[in-house]
């Protein structure tokens, strides 16, 4: 029984206004971390402008692919996009791919989506979809409403495309959330919390420490607390929750270098 890796990762592209609005050795930390864990598919979050011309990209492109939603993008007039997905050349095809923008009401510079494809997993011929997503967030009513449309979005693809069916990103808010519940009330279960083999924790940490003489990033800590208050998820339709096989917060020193949040992953057994 062979399996596919399925990564999710906010590398940090949206600067917080008081810490270091650099990239510096980040990008070569992240691909150190791609390379090592070999993942089928990452959906990453704020990937910025900065973010892709760091040089991550040409790390990369031996081995992974951008999914191209080049034409949604351009329909949409927007300037870059910050949920893209790359796959890994040499075990998935593309059949389908789009991205849906959400309401530009609740949206920082266009940065808050869904990127998604269908996708055949090529050693096995096994076809699976992903949805990579970044939700809006700030606090109040209002702003638990936007996010509870973000998350119709999501089912709304669940809904039409293939299964098994995978969603993941950083939803800004927690399981006690309503869009969360939007999400596990109507078919979608949550891998970390279904996961035979799995990491119990927080995902989200304080920032690295920036050397401004060596231009690099170093010494973030680990995350505190438990999965309560992470708000990187992953889900799979209830379905397929069986074939889960192990879901992984990557905290090693590197990868939390890289961003305030960690990468974190999920091993999903898929038939011959």
């Amino acid at each position: 029984m062979k399996s596919i890796r399925i990564m999710s990762h906010n590398v940090w592209g949206m600067y917080a206004p008081d810490v270091v609005k650099r990239v510096d050795n980040r990008s070569s930390l992240m691909w150190e971390i791609y390379s090592k864990y070999l993942p089928d598919v990452i959906g990453t979050q704020e990937f910025s402008e900065d973010i892709r011309n760091s040089g991550l990209i040409e790390h990369m492109k031996d081995m992974y692919t951008e999914l191209d939603v080049s034409e949604d993008i351009q329909n949409y007039g927007m300037k870059n996009l910050y949920t893209p997905v790359f796959y890994n050349k040499n075990t998935c095809e593309i059949l389908e791919k789009g991205f849906i923008l959400f309401d530009r009401e609740y949206n920082n510079h266009d940065s808050k989506g869904v990127t998604w494809g269908v996708i055949r997993h090529i050693p096995t011929g096994n076809i699976f979809s992903v949805a990579n997503t970044h939700y809006w967030w700030k606090g109040g009513e209002e702003h638990d409403v936007a996010r509870v449309k973000n998350s119709e979005v999501i089912l709304s693809l669940a809904q039409k495309l293939p299964t098994p069916f995978f969603a993941m990103g950083d939803l800004n808010c927690t399981t006690a959330s309503a869009a969360y519940a939007k999400l596990t009330n109507n078919g979608l279960c949550d891998v970390q919390l279904s996961a035979p083999k799995t990491t119990h924790g927080n995902t989200h940490h304080p920032y690295p420490l920036h050397d401004s003489e060596k231009n690099i990033f170093y010494g973030a800590p680990l995350p505190r607390g438990d999965y309560k208050l992470a708000i990187d998820h992953m889900f799979v339709d209830c379905e397929h929750k069986n074939k889960l096989k192990r879901f992984e917060i990557i905290k090693d020193q590197i990868a939390l270098d890289t961003s305030d949040h960690c990468p974190v992953f999920l091993d999903y057994l898929i038939q011959d």
